[in-house]
């Protein structure tokens, strides 16, 4: 950890909240906070979430070192810089993943290799931007590190979209029913495709095609298209993965599920076409299709 400064919060919001279960089974809360110029803080505590007091949440967040998650600018590659003034609700900026964090071993959750490897891809696609992919608008930049991914803001997952999710029966999550109801089926596979046949055309595979890594542009007609994210598992071919695949969308019987190849994203789009096909119920959340689909299988 860098240094023991507490940030200024004052409100829960200004904080990543996450439950995590050990491999021993016991549940602990990890939380994050990003400043403005994307200083990190990490807190944990076996606490419940319920039990913690905002100011025990600022009192327990210490400094993660840039250099834990955080990449230097490459030297031999370009990377775009995005604009230091960004529409916050035309942009989203992707952080180092720090659910793999641990403070006693900040070096090996894997948070900065990934976030350059990703930053690479994302210039790598931008070049030919394409409709069904998330539009990118370069790094942040600070210290000399890539300390984030600028890209295009969405609203709504496939699988936000599918489901009346955990947060109850209210008229956002109807409204989300409906319009999954609403789509062309055929036309929005399609889209899927097309993306994934223009990263196959790249020598790129994505490894990890699935309902939550699908977003929803509207159009001003009110119908809406496909947008491929979350491009962390995304590399070229015969790459080794450090991340792949969702339950339900990955061949678990695949001796190369750990390699990139086009087989994944070409296996996932026909598990998505046949859960597309599956009643809207919470037996076919991505999270359960996998052992429902097994079953069956």
């Amino acid at each position: 950890m860098a240094g023991n400064k507490h940030p200024s919060i004052t409100d829960m919001r200004q904080l990543e909240i996450a439950m995590c279960c050990n491999g021993d089974g016991n549940q602990h809360v990890d939380w994050y906070h990003f400043t403005s110029n994307d200083e990190a803080y990490f807190g944990s505590s076996k606490k419940r979430q319920c039990d913690i007091m905002l100011e025990e949440f600022v009192d327990g967040l210490e400094r993660i070192d840039d250099d834990s998650i955080y990449p230097e600018l490459p030297q031999n590659a370009h990377i775009t810089t995005a604009p230091d003034k960004l529409d916050d609700g035309a942009v989203y900026v992707k952080r180092s993943g720090l659910r793999r964090y641990k403070v006693d071993e900040p070096d090996d959750c894997g948070a900065k290799q990934q976030m350059l490897m990703e930053a690479l891809i994302m210039e790598e696609i931008s070049k030919t931007p394409h409709p069904y992919i998330v539009r990118y608008y370069g790094c942040k930049v600070h210290r000399g590190r890539i300390t984030g991914i600028a890209l295009e803001k969405l609203g709504r997952t496939l699988d936000m979209c599918a489901y009346k999710m955990s947060v109850g029966d209210d008229d956002d999550n109807d409204e989300s029913r409906t319009k999954f109801e609403d789509l062309d089926k055929e036309a929005f596979l399609a889209g899927v495709e097309s993306a994934i046949k223009f990263l196959h055309s790249l020598g790129l595979a994505h490894n990890d095609i699935s309902p939550a890594n699908i977003m929803l542009r509207e159009a001003d007609d009110g119908s809406c298209m496909p947008v491929l994210i979350d491009f962390d598992s995304c590399a070229p071919f015969g790459e080794r993965l450090m991340t792949f695949g969702t339950a339900g969308f990955s061949d678990e019987d695949d001796k190369e599920w750990g390699i990139s190849h086009k087989k994944h994203d070409e296996f996932a789009l026909q598990r998505l076409r046949e859960w597309w096909d599956k009643d809207r119920t919470f037996e076919t959340h991505p999270a359960l299709f996998a052992v429902n689909q097994n079953r069956e299988d």
